[in-house]
């Protein structure tokens, strides 16, 4: 016997569970690979990193820091702030460099600027703003 009924509403409900289901998949960023074959593909939710797709399987990979994938050239190429950073698409912020502790990432409404600390001062990752070196931790 059941406790509830839904008076119609199941065949809606059944079809938000199946979007979701198709979201949350999509979300994972997960390529499909070709049954057959080894290459790389790129990440579209991620300038950094790739996957290795070996017969129908897709293996995660990452290029270090300050490194983009290229997936014409089918590796990690050295990259600019401006082409691989995420910012926060609204707001200003400071973040940290990817690769160095004397400079820092403005981001302005998404896009991604690179800026250096005066001499003397690194980036501070807890103040979000250059200070003394006496007082970063690099």
């Amino acid at each position: 016997m059941c406790c509830c009924r839904m008076n119609g509403s199941t065949p809606t409900l059944l079809a938000l569970l199946v979007l979701l289901a198709a979201l949350v998949h999509q979300g994972t960023g997960e390529p499909t690979c070709r049954p057959t074959g080894k290459y790389l593909t790129s990440n579209p939710r991620d300038c950094r990193s790739y996957f290795y797709c070996y017969e129908g399987q897709s293996f995660y990979g990452i290029c270090t820091p300050g490194h983009r994938f290229d997936e014409s050239r089918q590796s990690c190429l050295q990259s600019t702030v401006r082409e691989c950073f995420a910012c926060p698409t609204y707001g200003t912020v400071n973040l940290p460099h990817p690769t160095s502790c004397q400079k820092f990432v403005l981001c302005f409404h998404g896009v991604a600027h690179e800026r250096q600390c005066p001499t003397g001062l690194l980036f501070n990752r807890q103040l979000s703003q250059c200070d003394l070196n006496a007082n970063v931790v690099c």
